[in-house]
């Protein structure tokens, strides 16, 4: 009969955590502890039952914590979020590893529902040079805690699925220390500040000198480059993480990002067309690629891709305001304002949706609702281009002809291009409704 006091089930994202947790699995198997590694362990089709049994059989149950690792869980169907909820249900022993400076605070955002709760289990921190320590500290105090659930022991018919791949996750080498500090690199980009892009790519590189072999440290590094501006180092990199592999929806996503701020549109969309065959359910992957259709001018196939975006995900303000933009340059303005409407109340701090809906507003001469929509993006965004630009036109529309001269000539002072309607609507893409109001503004001067 198994000591089912010292069976233990160690949850953990592969793609951040891998190292950590194989370090820990060996740890507890070389001191007698029957340890199951989770969910990637489990071939599809057998994954989602034999995982639940393995949880219900087991009094304890490890979930690594470390920068990144939770970024996923508010995502429907998220195999972390289930296992961690399940053993909460369960009332299992959980017992979160906090790694490499992983903080409950700084990861709230994606800690909703029942897991606003797992803070509250005493966790364990795993400092990278006191590892035996910390350890030692997990077998003697936190694996002894009593257990309030019921053990649930497993079907006999899962066994042998379970022994093999237990068998081979023991018989995998333990991981180096370079593998271990090039995670802890890893890491400590993942938790610097967006705007830090140096250090960012710094960290990076170094995860990547130790350990050339794993994807996640060149997909990161790849969304630095690309904040950066730097497109083909990003695709350079994010070709890596993708020939590493799994094939993962994100980096096809990321590297589709690279190409379209290229001007790529092509590529761009081979690389969201398999974003989406890998999921089918990510809504910005279709409201990314209905962008692309856009520029295009493949006007019906991004009605199609902010469509599904919206079914996807009916509070996603993003794909409302490009499709109530795209709206605004069929002529449909109504139907761009409803939409605009829905990305304003959905996120009210979103600028882009006032001065297109103001843009609308303009183009069905109602100059005052316009002036009030530009005013607010102004607001958020001082110099924010659609709104200087688009202003004065409404005060001319409005009648307020002195005003509208008096911007239009700062514009003037800026840069010349002003004195061009066509020129103007070809930077900002406007309807031919507000191009014709431009004409009659700059032969007013």
């Amino acid at each position: 009969m198994p000591d089912t006091d010292r069976m233990v089930f160690l949850s953990y994202r592969r793609d951040v955590s891998s190292f950590i947790a194989r370090a820990i699995f060996l740890d507890l198997r070389a001191n007698g502890y029957d340890v199951f590694m989770d969910v990637e362990s489990i071939d599809s089709g057998q994954f989602e039952t034999i995982i639940l049994n393995q949880i219900a059989a087991r009094p304890h149950f490890l979930v690594i914590l470390t920068p990144g690792a939770v970024d996923r869980c508010a995502e429907p169907g998220d195999w972390l979020r289930r296992e961690i909820e399940m053993a909460m249900d369960l009332g299992r022993n959980v017992v979160p590893i906090l790694v490499n400076n992983f903080s409950f605070e700084a990861s709230k955002a994606h800690l909703t529902g029942k897991l606003e709760g797992l803070q509250k289990y005493s966790g364990l921190d795993v400092p990278h040079n006191y590892f035996d320590a910390a350890m030692e500290r997990l077998r003697t105090k936190f694996l002894k805690r009593p257990v309030s659930g019921a053990i649930q022991p497993a079907p006999a018919a899962d066994q042998p699925t379970v022994s093999r791949k237990i068998e081979e996750a023991a018989s995998e080498p333990p991981p180096t220390q370079e593998q271990l500090t090039a995670e802890q690199y890893f890491f400590r980009g993942l938790v610097r500040h967006k705007t830090d892009i140096k250090g960012r790519i710094t960290d990076y590189s170094e995860s990547i000198r130790l350990n050339p072999y794993t994807a996640p440290p060149y997909s990161n590094r790849g969304i630095a480059y690309y904040d950066k501006g730097d497109y083909d180092a990003a695709i350079l990199d994010f070709d890596k993480a993708i020939g590493l592999g799994p094939k993962n929806a994100i980096m096809y996503s990321n590297r589709g990002s690279a190409y379209s701020a290229k001007g790529n549109f092509d590529a761009a969309i081979r690389d969201y067309d398999e974003a989406i065959r890998l999921d089918p359910e990510s809504a910005p992957a279709y409201a990314d690629r209905g962008w692309l259709h856009l520029g295009k001018r493949e006007y019906d196939e991004a009605i199609r891709d902010y469509n599904t975006a919206i079914r996807l995900d009916p509070e996603y303000s993003i794909a409302y305001n490009n499709r109530g933009y795209l709206y605004n340059k069929l002529g449909e303005f109504e139907a761009a304002i409803r939409d605009l409407d829905e990305a304003i109340r959905l996120d009210s701090n979103f600028i882009n949706p006032y001065s297109h809906r103001a843009e609308s507003y303009l183009a069905l001469a109602q100059p005052s609702d316009a002036i009030d929509d530009f005013r607010k993006s102004l607001e958020l965004q001082p110099n924010y281009g659609r709104a200087v630009v688009g202003l004065p036109l409404a005060w001319y529309v409005l009648g307020e002809i002195d005003e509208a001269r008096r911007l239009w000539r700062d514009l003037l002072a800026a840069d010349p291009m002003y004195r061009d309607a066509e020129a103007v609507s070809r930077k900002l893409n406007w309807h031919p409704k507000l191009v014709e109001i431009a004409r009659q503004l700059i032969a007013s001067l």
